[in-house]
C-alpha cells in the first residue's frame, strides 16, 4: 500500500494519517474520530492532524508503525 501512495505522498497539498488499525472505525465514527482516546501516530490524534492539514497548520505526512504495533487502536468489528 505504501508503494501505492508513494506519488500521492510527495506533494505538499496531499496529507496522509495511516494508521496500522486493522478496523479503521475512526474515519467512519465520530465518537472515536474526535474522543480523547482517539487512536494516535506520533501523539497527534487523527481529528487534529487532518484540521492541522486541512486548514493549513502544519504539513501532515504521518505513517503508523507496521500492524499490528498501535496500542491505541480500538479494534471494533461491527456486525
Amino acid at each position: 500500500m505504501l508503494n501505492a501512495i508513494k506519488y500521492f505522498s510527495r506533494s505538499k497539498q496531499n496529507g496522509l494519517f495511516i494508521n496500522s488499525c486493522f478496523s479503521h472505525c475512526q474515519t467512519e465514527r465520530q465518537d472515536t474520530w474526535f474522543a480523547d482516546n482517539s487512536p494516535v501516530i506520533r501523539n497527534k490524534a487523527i481529528a487534529l492532524a487532518v484540521g492541522d492539514w486541512y486548514f493549513d497548520r502544519a504539513g501532515v505526512k504521518a505513517i503508523d508503525c507496521p500492524y499490528p504495533c498501535d496500542n491505541t487502536c480500538h479494534h471494533l468489528i461491527f456486525r
